[in-house]
Parts: structure tokens; C-alpha cells; sequence
């Protein structure tokens, strides 16, 4: 944490779309899902700064997309930000598309964007940018946990109350049969018998396949869609029995419609639910992912949150690669440190010059701070990936300061002080332009970087911004490297140190102090 300025701890991509993922109750037939799906894709439609709008439900032939029908997912492709009315941004377009699209019926969605809600869902198996998994033994457990976790954050304030959506685990209609063996039995049919013929008639079954050339098609039997539609008519569907009679399915089991679950989840061997929810804003995604443990944990110490024993909860979301990233940075800022210090040190093989260079890298980081919070950027990862580029340039134009310095002491064999003073100001007088070329030649790079406004500009400004005020207060090295190496040589003289530019020993011109020798005449030039 830096006093005065925000941390977001992760800057998330303008991909120039949304993507709406509300879900509707389990018992939702495909036609109301339908229905539901087109209504909501001509309200968002009418939204000026909406250019397509793509909605699909259920998922295709595939197990590695276990999507029913009542999950809708959207995609809200916008108009160039050009075309936007003035003022428009983002999540005000947000709040647009969740105030006309929120349907009687249909839970709350949290704002994604596409590559953003695929990698939270491969990642974490939720919908929003973060939640809380509940793990548990049972499914009725989970039910009960969940809305009670689902009270408690709607409660905190850095929670946005109205994207509080808790699993629906048991609200899924089910019809079930039970076999009557000794029925079955009179007419020459055994329960698997039945079975089948109950799972063909609904389910259906592939008895074969047709060859047609090259392409093969599988033949699937069941009984027609309005047969099967309606359920008071599901117990008098026709039986052909072993005997080749033609008896209702009510003679042979009793049918019985209950309540189940939508969907069975399971993370590391046991049952999980999810309470999905997204900041309010208020704080960054961490800072919010904090507050709500520090208050569940608190909710459940004074018994406001009962949870059944054994139960555990568990924040999962986008935060958890903000983690991982934050803990890389922990070791690669410091080595990347550590190895711009080693590699002056290989340069100059003298500690002080060393650190004098070195010095460079505090001076550029408090440029870096000082632009961020002139102009309110806040912390994140990408700003740190900045710091990091810029610590690898910082130095440059003090070692190639100290480089020279130290070839022009070698080669005027100093006998005084007078001598240091004037070699000093003869190689920062070489040196300064070609310094103020290389700074200069950088900063106007990243000017057409500072000013874009495409697509990743976003990433890409965070990024650029610590590096331009680094070089700019970068400039000081210009001055404070000579003086800073004069000062030193100097006080070897002083001190009668043996040194391998001195052509003779100790001091025979004192002079006037280093400062007001050499600065002035640097400045001049």
C-alpha cells in the first residue's frame, strides 16, 4: 500500500463487449427459455450503443459443457466508443443492459466480458467475478447453506447486494416410476423390461444407424413430443408387453412427479454450492474478497450464520489470479533488483561507483509514483510490470556516465583536486547529449502509447505510465552521477588513498567545494 494512491490490485481488459449470463429456475421448460431469450435480446438490442446481440441457451452435444437449458448466456457486442453518447462508459452501459434485460423470474447477472467469464468458468465453475463455495454432505444442506451465506453478504457493504445469486441446488422438477414387480410379473415383463421401455418412450434410445455414402446417421426412437410434454398423460403411455398386449404404463408402475436438483457439483471429493456476487466498487478485488471473509467469519462467531458441522466456506473467483501474480511479483521485483546491482558491480568493481549508478533505479521509481498520482492511476498488476521494464532502464545513462568518467580519469593521470573537478566536467560535458538523446528518444516512444485509445489501450497505459515519469526525473542521474563521482575521488585524495588514476598523491589545491564547481559549469552547458 502506497499513501494516496488506490490499489485494484488488477486492471481488467476493455474487450468491447459484455456478456449477460442470468439464469432462470431449473423447472423452466426449453420453450420459456425461448421465449425469455428473444425478449431479452430485443430489449438489449435497443440500447444505442449496442451493435449485435448474440444469445444462446443449453449447450451442444458435448459433456465438456454442462450448460441446461435455463442457463441463457449473451453476448453484447458495442459500437466503437466513438459513437457512444457523450458521456457513456462502460458500466453504465452495464446497468443499461441489466435494467432492461432483468426479467420476472430470472436471477441477477454480474458483469463479464467474454474472455473474462471463460476464464472464471474453466477456472472457478461460477459466473461472476467472485464467490463463495460452500462445501458440504448433502444437497439439502447446501440448499439451506446457501441462501443463509447469500443474507449475510447482502449485508456487507462492499458486496453490490443486487448480484447476490445463491445456487438454486433442488428446484428441478422430476417424474419418477415405480416398478410393480408383481404387475410386471402377470404380464411376462421383468422391472428391467419396463425400465427400458420407460427410458425409450421418454429419453430415447439409438437402435441403429442409416448409411447415406459417406455419412452416417443414428435412428433414435421415443414417443412424440406432445406425448411426452405433458405429464398427467405420461402415466397412460401405451406398453406393448411380452405377450404383444397393449397396456397403459399405469398398470405396470406408479408414476410420482417430485423436486431434485438442477445440477450436482463436486470440487475436491465433496458437494459444493456457490454464492456468486460482485464488488460494489467501493474497494478493489481483493480488499472486497477480505472484508467478506473477515465478516462471515465474524457472522458465524456471534452465531448470526449457522452452518451445519462439517460445512466450509471458500472464496474462488478472477481474485485468485490476482493472488498468484502478486506473489510472483514478490520475488521478481527484488531479483530484478538484485540483478541490476550485480551487473554495475561487474562494471565498475568499486562499491560506491556501484552504488552511485544504482541510485538511479530509487530515484526513477519516485518519478514513476509521483505521474501515477498526479494523474489517479491506481496500483495493479500492470503497473508493476511497468516498474519492472523501467528498473532495467534506469541506469543506463548513469553507467554510461560513469563509464566515461572513469576513461577520462584514467587517461589525464589526476595529480589534484583541480584535476578531478575538470576531468568531471569535461566527461559530463561529452556525455550529456548523447544521455539526453537516449532519455528523449524513450519518452517520445511512449507518447503515441500515453495517448491511444484502441482496444488493450487500457493494459498498455498502466504499463507506460510509470516508465514516462521514470525517465523524466531520470534526468537528475545526468547531474548527481558526476557530482557524486567527483565527490568521491575527491575524498580519496583528501585522504591520501591509493587509486589507480592518481599520478601522484594527496591533495595540492583545495579550492572551492565540489558543488560549486562542477554543478554550475554542468548547468551552463
Amino acid at each position: 500500500k502506497f499513501a494516496g494512491l488506490e490499489s485494484d490490485d488488477w486492471i481488467a481488459l476493455d474487450e468491447g463487449s459484455w456478456f449477460y449470463m442470468p439464469t432462470l429456475f431449473p423447472a423452466a421448460s426449453f420453450s420459456q427459455a425461448m421465449q425469455i431469450l428473444q425478449t431479452q435480446d430485443a430489449l438489449i438490442r435497443e440500447i444505442p450503443e449496442v451493435r449485435d446481440v448474440l444469445g444462446k441457451i443449453g449447450r451442444a452435444e458435448s459433456a465438456l459443457d454442462p450448460a441446461p437449458a435455463a442457463m441463457i448466456e449473451t453476448y453484447v457486442m458495442l459500437k466503437p466508443q466513438g459513437e457512444w453518447r457523450p458521456g457513456t462508459t462502460m458500466s453504465s452501459i452495464w446497468s443499461e443492459i441489466n435494467a432492461v434485460a432483468t426479467l420476472p423470474g430470472i436471477t441477477p447477472a454480474s458483469p463479464l466480458q467474454p474472455i473474462e467469464g471463460r476464464v472464471v468458468m474453466l477456472q472457478s465453475g461460477i459466473k461472476a467475478p467472485m464467490a463463495i463455495r460452500i462445501y458440504g454432505d448433502s444437497l439439502d444442506g447446501l440448499a439451506d447453506a446457501a441462501l443463509r451465506v447469500a443474507e449475510q453478504l447482502k449485508t456487507i457493504p462492499q458486496v453490490n447486494a443486487a448480484t447476490v445469486n445463491p445456487d438454486i441446488v433442488l428446484g428441478k422438477p422430476y417424474v419418477e416410476f415405480y416398478v410393480n414387480r408383481e404387475a410386471a410379473a402377470r404380464f411376462g415383463m421383468s422391472t428391467m423390461m419396463v425400465n427400458q421401455i420407460i427410458e425409450t418412450a421418454l429419453g430415447g434410445m439409438n437402435l441403429t444407424k442409416t448409411v447415406e455414402g459417406r455419412e452416417r446417421y443414428p435412428i433414435r426412437v421415443r414417443y412424440q413430443r406432445q406425448l411426452r410434454e405433458r405429464v398427467d398423460e405420461l402415466s397412460r403411455l401405451p406398453v406393448v408387453t411380452h405377450s404383444g398386449e397393449v397396456v397403459p404404463l399405469e398398470m405396470l408402475a406408479t408414476m410420482k412427479t417430485t423436486w431434485g436438483p438442477g445440477a450436482i457439483n463436486s470440487e475436491d471429493a465433496r458437494l459444493v454450492a456457490h454464492v456468486s456476487f460482485s464488488p460494489s466498487g467501493m474497494v478493489g478485488d481483493l480488499e472486497t474478497v477480505r472484508s467478506v471473509e473477515t465478516a462471515l467469519r465474524q457472522a458465524q462467531e456471534d452465531q448470526k450464520l449457522d452452518l451445519p458441522a462439517g460445512y466450509a466456506l471458500h472464496a474462488v473467483g478472477s481474485f485468485q489470479n490476482q493472488i498468484a501474480a502478486n506473489q510472483r511479483l514478490l520475488w521478481l521485483v527484488p531479483l530484478v533488483i538484485l540483478t541490476n546491482l550485480f551487473i554495475i558491480y561487474l562494471q565498475f568493481r568499486a562499491l560506491p561507483i556501484t552504488l552511485t549508478v544504482f541510485a538511479g533505479i530509487p530515484v526513477c521509481f519516485a518519478g514513476g509514483m509521483i505521474l501515477l498520482a498526479l494523474n489517479g492511476i491506481q496500483m495493479n498488476t500492470a503497473v508493476w510490470v511497468g516498474f519492472i521494464a523501467l528498473f532495467g532502464i534506469a541506469v543506463d545513462d548513469g553507467v554510461v556516465m560513469a563509464t566515461y568518467l572513469d576513461q577520462v580519469f584514467t587517461r589525464r593521470r589526476l595529480e589534484t583536486i583541480a584535476d578531478i573537478r575538470n576531468a568531471t566536467v569535461e566527461a559530463g560535458l561529452r556525455r550529456i547529449r548523447p544521455c539526453l538523446m537516449t532519455t528523449f528518444t524513450t519518452l517520445i516512444a511512449l507518447i503515441p502509447v500515453l495517448v491511444s485509445t484502441g482496444r488493450g489501450s487500457d493494459v498498455a497505459k498502466a504499463m507506460a505510465w510509470p516508465v514516462f515519469g521514470g525517465m523524466v526525473v531520470e534526468l537528475l542521474t545526468l547531474f548527481v552521477v558526476p557530482v557524486v563521482f567527483c565527490g568521491f575521488k575527491e575524498f580519496k585524495m583528501n585522504l591520501g588513498l591509493a587509486d589507480r588514476h592518481w599520478a601522484g598523491q594527496g591533495p595540492t589545491s583545495q579550492g572551492d567545494s565540489m558543488l560549486s564547481t562542477c554543478l554550475p559549469r554542468l548547468l551552463r552547458t
